[in-house]
């Protein structure tokens, strides 16, 4: 099945994934890129990342993942951009969980119970590609926030 996104162009779900796992690779710091749960039936990409090489700058922390989901849907994408580490999870969803923030939120959990925090994204793109440019571009300051 192929769905029309944004622009025309049309992306089967293990196109847009690839499409994806092929920009991660450029990440500085990324090992290990993998589709999970397998190869054969992808539904995220994720990647290893050393913090330390992706800021370019010395952190508190030494290691992290990123994990990168995109469904197609009639409508609107289901795509999520999520950083995990050892003192935080943070990333960007666009899904239907949160419609009081908009299309997009911004989420963070922290290892210490408390409420996660969300905020309005202001991500109105449909490419994947797009989507993770946009939070890539954000991630660093993002995770230079949680350094304390």
């Amino acid at each position: 099945m192929v769905l029309f996104l944004a622009g025309g162009s049309g992306y089967t779900r293990r196109q847009g994934l690839r499409r994806l796992k092929e920009r991660l690779e450029n990440v500085p710091g990324a090992s290990n890129i993998r589709y999970e749960p397998s190869a054969i039936k992808p539904t995220a990409v994720v990647v290893d990342v050393d913090i330390e090489m992706f800021l370019e700058e010395p952190f508190p922390r030494d290691t992290g993942r990123l994990e990168v989901v995109w469904r197609p849907r009639e409508e609107t994408d289901l795509q999520r951009v999520q950083w995990i580490d050892d003192a935080v999870s943070l990333g960007w969803h666009k899904d239907r969980d949160h419609p009081d923030l908009g299309t997009t939120h911004f989420q963070c959990e922290t290892g210490d119970g408390a409420t996660p925090q969300r905020e309005p994204a202001h991500i109105e793109v449909e490419a994947p590609v797009s989507f993770l440019e946009i939070c890539l571009d954000r991630l660093p300051d993002r995770i230079r926030e949680t350094g304390d």
